[in-house]
């Protein structure tokens, strides 16, 4: 047993020699070379725990000290010192031959335990070695791919520096502001593009009433703003870095804008443009002009004169308009100028009614006939004064009633005789006398009415007013018995004076008669004759009157029928014992009709209103 030790580490031995001649296996080796060590490693516990085994099964016998062995069994693996060839694999091919085995002492064994602790120690040496190889390989590796990555990262870097370069100075892309693109601008360019923009005006217009602009750049009036700097703050927090996200995501910055200007510059360019620097037209209203073919407006001349004493209120009138944010000013309604009173707006109305009196027809309505006046008559009673134009055009009105009254006198009954039928005395012709029947036209109501309608400028068809008393009688009959030969029909009252007789005829046919005392004959109280009629009507009436001379009375009647303007009329009068004959010679009346009571209640209750009566000596 002594002696396989002395022999194993004498083999120990020689492959250490050979491994230090040969030196380290190279890298590309170390695979092979794990697999060999890893058999070393079980040949040398088959040389420690078999050592009887081996020799017993070793059919080479043994010469003294030396033996023949097949090369490869029971032995570790020996290299060449001449070629470092393994052995084993130099005669693994071979055939088997018997080689002396060389001398083993046994001074050289080792024990067990030592050989244990040389094989651990020369494993962790291999292992050392080759962690150390396998470090070398690795770093030499990382290197090269440290190398790659640099320079690949050496070139993305200095790729992006460079385009981070050209954002130098100006906005990266999609940059805006108050919604105004400002990429790839310098600061100035995008300060003066979003001026450009922005609600800032630059310039201060003035209209004048003339029409004429003034304007006043606000670059004269040390105006300053809050853009250059609200630009510069954005620029100063933008991140170059990003100026590749910028090409895709969009930035937005926004600012409320903020500017001044000096208003005492403005009001001294007001004064320099406007109140001292202008010829002054002087203001004149708008009239109307008649020319061969019909009327026109002349319009009016505004001025541009300014009244000194009302600067303040032009300043005033500015700067409202400025503190609403208006920079555009039409100083028309400024109360600072002398304006024109009457513009050409304010006599359309007027005009169009002056051209519609060439069409126009005035029809006056009389019942049985009609009169019309037309258009060129009327614009011959039309003037103008252009000093009050606002007054409008003035109708002549005493033109006006000239021709009322000249139409009046063709159609107006009142005032004229009038032939009837008697009862006795056959055909009769009685004057109007103091008798109020028949039509009386009231020239005053009728020419304003007519100046009315042609200040209206509208044709129309009217009636004209006749003339009425304060007390209610109106000059008028019944207009169905309106003629151009009469204004009476076959139905009339008739009282003979001299006969003292009445008689009622209703459609040509006597209805009532009887006997009658008419007023005294005398100049206070004689009845006159003419042509009345009954137009109004009362019971139970107080007469009250008296006469020139100083009579008076107050008598009391039951039917009371006016028939006049002054008093007279038809009642009853239960005083007298008797009718008729020669009664109102002595008891006759204060020149009323007296009637019994029934022939008075008679009338009251058959005859109607605006029936004439006619009265004769």
């Amino acid at each position: 047993m002594e002696e396989n030790e002395k022999q194993g580490a004498t083999a120990l031995s020689k492959r250490e020699m050979a491994r230090k001649i040969t030196g380290s296996v190279n890298a590309k080796n170390n695979e092979d070379a794990i697999t060999r060590d890893q058999d070393i490693r079980r040949r040398e516990r088959e040389l420690r725990t078999r050592p009887e085994r081996r020799r017993a099964n070793n059919r080479y016998p043994q010469d003294g000290n030396a033996r023949v062995q097949r090369p490869g069994v029971g032995y570790p693996r020996e290299v060449s010192e001449l070629t470092g060839e393994d052995y084993n694999a130099v005669f693994s091919d071979m055939p088997q031959q018997r080689t002396p085995r060389p001398p083993r002492k046994r001074a050289e064994m080792r024990s067990e335990r030592e050989a244990r602790e040389y094989v651990e120690r020369r494993r962790m040496e291999r292992a050392e070695k080759r962690k150390k190889q396998q470090r070398k390989q690795l770093i030499i590796t990382l290197a090269a791919v440290a190398v790659l990555i640099g320079g690949a990262a050496g070139g993305g870097l200095l790729w992006f520096n460079h385009n981070m370069k050209s954002y130098d100075g100006i906005f990266l892309d999609n940059t805006f502001i108050n919604g105004v693109r400002v990429g790839k601008l310098s600061v100035d360019d995008a300060a003066q593009l979003v001026k450009q923009y922005s609600d800032m005006p630059d310039v201060v217009t003035l209209t004048r009433p003339d029409g004429v602009d003034v304007t006043v750049p606000l670059t004269d009036l040390d105006s300053t703003d809050n853009i250059r700097d609200s630009v510069d703050e954005f620029f100063k927090e933008q991140d170059h870095h990003d100026w590749l996200k910028a090409r895709t995501q969009k930035t937005e910055y926004s600012f409320k804008l903020d500017f001044s200007f000096n208003r005492e510059m403005l009001h001294e360019e007001v004064n320099r443009k406007i109140v001292e620097g202008q010829n002054s037209i002087k203001s004149e209203n708008a009239r109307i002009e008649r020319t061969p073919d019909g009327f026109q407006i002349v319009p009016e001349v505004v001025g541009t004169a300014i009244d000194k004493k009302k600067l303040q209120t032009l300043y005033d009138y500015i700067d409202g308009f400025l503190d609403r944010g208006s920079y555009s000013i039409d100083l028309k309604n400024c109360n600072c100028y002398k304006m024109p009173k009457v513009t050409s707006d304010d006599l359309r109305d007027e005009l169009g009614v002056l051209n519609n009196l060439y069409d126009v027809e005035f029809t006056i309505d009389y019942g049985y006939a009609q009169e019309t006046l037309n258009g060129s008559q009327v614009l011959k009673w039309i003037s103008f004064d252009n000093s009050s134009p606002m007054d409008g055009f003035t109708v002549d009105e005493d033109m006006v009633e000239s021709y009322v009254e000249s139409v009046a006198k063709k159609y107006d009954s009142f005032g004229k005789s009038r032939t009837f039928k008697s009862t006795t005395r056959g055909e009769m012709t009685i004057e109007q006398g103091d008798g109020c029947y028949g039509w009386m036209t009231d020239y005053d109501k009728t020419t304003s009415l007519l100046v009315d309608l042609i200040h209206e400028g509208v044709s129309a068809k009217f009636e004209p007013y006749y003339y009425e008393t304060s007390g209610g009688f109106k000059y008028t009959g019944k207009p169905e018995w309106r003629t151009a030969e009469a204004d009476f029909s076959d139905t009339y009252c008739e009282v003979d004076l001299s006969s003292q007789h009445f008689w009622y005829y209703e459609n040509g046919k006597l209805k009532y008669q009887c006997d009658i005392v008419s007023g005294l004959p005398t100049d206070a109280r004689n009845t006159p004759g003419g042509v009345y009629k009954v137009w109004y009507k009362e019971m139970n009436k107080t007469l009250e009157g008296s006469t020139y001379e100083g009579e008076s009375w107050s008598t009391f009647v039951n039917y009371w029928n006016n028939i006049s303007t002054f008093g007279v009329g038809l009642h009853d009068a239960w005083w007298h014992d008797y009718f008729g004959g020669d009664r109102y010679l002595y008891a006759g009346s204060h020149g009323c009709v007296n009637m019994p009571y029934e022939a008075a209640q008679y009338v009251y209750e058959n005859i109607d209103y605006d029936t004439p009566v006619f009265m004769y000596w």
